[in-house]
């Protein structure tokens, strides 16, 4: 009863978003209507990707698609003159030392050091996998210095071993941890400063200020908490550390300590008190901190100071209506700016001046994609009431140009659960929006970025009812202001959004017209004994168990009656009165749902309704390559057109070839 009071005094209040769904509503009924368009042009990838600026401001670094390959390149901004890095980087991650000079290049052998000024690089250090090194950071703290970690057994334990790389390949070892270390922050020397790591059997996160040998803990986070250090600076008599971190709070908020202070002090939290903390830029120098930005909806940034926000809001001022990430240069003298919004099918980048206030477009043609903005759907936050009164947020994607109290409703279910859906650009929300239906993605409770007690307020409730209640309310709360049509409904989800689909249609057989679940467990509880058990990708490898994960998420996972409820309530124990037409998704290399258990379930379905299956014999959890994705989001506009009829791309003969190969027909689903 006290969570729910809490939740209830949130700074939320209904009639307010109706006004907004209402005008949304308007504005998009009162568009023309959007043009179709093919399946692979809401598929395809911007040719410019992962562009980052360096920490001196002077270079970015980039990748270019040219379907063949995908280059790395370096361009020095006020010249124009650009270089290749390396012709095939597909699989390298990237990442800018601190002093501007080298870029270091990941890759799952080993690491490689591209000199930025003599346009050259080498293979500085190849990973020897029987100690399980890995590399883990990079630190503008440290010019000259990477972070690796590795894993060793000692007399029957494991150890987690944190090791400096210099730019010649040179390794120090840092630190020793009994745990594994997730946050770093690093000294100019390379060595390990500050550090956030798991403690304790219950695998608290904790944050250590390391001297030497000596470990001093500043902050214990207690899951769901976190606690994740963002930057420090030393002067001569002080030294100060920024968080971003719970510590005990609801809301992730930015906390300071200072050595000669000793004590944490929050300096900034969420105005609006919905979002977590999402991210922070410093000052020149770092000094001292700059800017804040939440997401209750949309990203909105805040500024320290009067003068600051005034820079931030000549930034948002120049691109009205979008998120945006900042990724300033050390100097502070220009920022690397990611900005999307609805109505663009890939997020754009630009340079800011800070100085003179300018912003320039970068990689504008790259990054424009082949669908005019105006036939792409608005994207438009929602929040309603669930059926104890909480405050949830979402999400919908509206098409143009249509009456909506006519148009489909398909809710898109996110997995998870413990992950989101954002405000941002969606190729399958978009092509389904293209072909008229309106598309709700809700972030029900246990949603992450909404604070600890949004994401412990499910209490384990999993089944038919909780977690489903608040997708259905939001659907309810749609279709009440006008936005889609009671009669024409869908789900569609994947992981744990393809077993919320399930779920849906399991126990409110009449309300909907199919569902589209992919990689769906097919009892919950099974699932998560499975992956106890077996591992596999779905949890961290040195994270917290199940048994210790799900109690700190408020599920009662070592209680055999929640097992109990689980089985009842669970799609597998219902399949014999499946009344819905189902298309199922299932990669046969899933190590965290197992391809026999969709099986099971297509066998044991109602034989009037038994699901169409697409077993993708080359992924694994989710859709591997190209066609692959092709496939999965056939499957997906093939059933809605089928049902709705807004249309579908007929399959190319590659797609025609591999469906015939790979897709198992039933009496209900008829042929493509």
């Amino acid at each position: 009863m006290r969570l729910v009071l809490c939740l209830l005094l949130l700074p939320f209040v209904a009639n307010a978003a109706d006004v907004d769904l209402q005008a949304a509503k308007a504005t998009a009924e009162a568009a023309e209507r959007a043009a179709m368009h093919a399946r692979d042009d809401f598929l395809q990838s911007p040719e410019v990707r992962e562009p980052a600026l360096s920490p001196g401001g002077a270079f970015l670094s980039f990748k270019r698609d040219s379907d063949q390959e995908i280059s790395l390149f370096i361009r020095h901004i006020d010249s124009g003159a650009t270089h290749r890095v390396m012709k095939d980087a597909r699989d390298v991650s990237v990442h800018w030392s601190g002093d501007s000079r080298h870029l270091w290049l990941v890759q799952a052998d080993g690491i490689g050091i591209h000199d930025v000024m003599e346009e050259n690089g080498q293979r500085i250090f190849r990973f020897d996998e029987s100690r399980r090194q890995r590399f883990k950071l990079v630190d503008s703290h440290a010019p000259g210095h990477a972070l690796l970690s590795e894993k060793v057994a000692i007399d029957g334990t494991w150890r987690y071993r944190y090791l400096s790389i210099d730019t010649r390949g040179k390794v120090t070892a840092s630190v020793e941890t009994g745990k594994v270390l997730l946050d770093a922050l690093l000294d100019r020397h390379g060595r390990v400063r500050y550090a956030t790591g798991y403690d304790g059997d219950d695998f608290d996160t904790v944050t250590w200020r390391i001297d030497g040998t000596e470990r001093t803990e500043l902050m214990r986070c207690p899951l769901p908490e976190r606690c994740i250090p963002v930057a420090f600076h030393r002067d001569e008599d002080d030294e100060t550390l920024w968080m971003l971190a719970h510590h005990g709070g609801d809301l992730k908020t930015l906390q300071r300590y200072r050595t000669s202070k000793p004590g944490w002090e929050i300096l900034h939290r969420d105005p609006r008190g919905i979002a977590d903390a999402r991210s922070i830029i410093f000052e020149a120098g770092g000094k001292e901190w700059l800017a804040m930005a939440y997401e209750p909806d949309r990203i909105e940034w805040h500024g320290r100071t009067e003068e600051q926000q005034k820079l931030i809001g000549s930034l948002q001022d120049s691109l009205p209506g979008t998120n945006l990430d900042i990724m300033p240069a050390n100097n502070g003298s220009r920022w690397l700016v990611r900005a999307g919004r609805g109505g663009w099918q890939f997020d754009r980048y630009f340079l800011f001046d800070t100085d003179k206030q300018e912003l320039t477009p970068l990689f504008k043609e790259e990054r424009m994609g082949k669908i005019p903005p105006a036939d792409l759907a608005d994207i438009v936050p929602v929040h309603w009431r669930g059926k104890d009164g909480m405050a949830l947020h979402g999400y919908i994607f509206l098409p143009k140009g249509i009456d909506l109290a006519s148009a489909p409703l398909i809710a898109q279910i996110h997995g998870g659960p413990y992950g989101r859906s954002s405000g941002s650009s969606d190729a399958g929300a978009y092509l389904l929006a293209n072909r008229g239906y309106i598309v709700f993605k809700p972030n029900f409770r246990a949603s992450t970025g909404y604070g600890v007690n949004y994401v412990k307020a499910t209490e384990g409730n999993f089944g038919k009812s909780g977690v489903l209640d608040d997708i259905l309310t939001g659907m309810d709360h749609l279709i009440a202001n006008g936005i889609g049509n009671p009669d024409r409904q869908a789900v569609i989800g994947h992981s744990f959004g393809g077993y919320a689909s399930l779920l849906a249609i399991t126990h409110h057989p009449e309300r909907f017209a199919f569902a589209v679940p992919g990689a769906a467990p097919v009892d919950m509880a099974w699932t998560m004994k499975d992956i106890a058990i077996e591992g596999g990708s779905a949890l961290p490898i040195d994270g917290p168990p199940i048994e210790v994960l799900f109690p700190r998420y408020n599920v009662p996972y070592g209680e055999p009656a929640w097992h109990a409820r689980m089985h009842r309530d669970a799609p597998i124990s219902h399949a014999a009165n499946l009344k819905t037409p189902t298309y199922l998704w299932a990669g046969a290399q899933d190590d965290r749902v197992a391809v026999e258990s969709l099986v099971r379930y297509v066998v044991e379905a109602n034989r009037e309704y038994k699901p169409l299956l697409l077993i993708d014999p080359e992924s694994g959890h989710s859709p591997r390559g190209k066609l692959n994705s092709e496939a999965y989001a056939w499957l997906i506009e093939m059933a809605a057109d089928r049902h709705f009829g807004g249309g579908a791309t007929p399959p190319s003969k590659q797609l025609q070839q591999f469906l015939g190969r790979n897709l198992k027909h039933s009496n209900q689903a008829g042929h493509f």
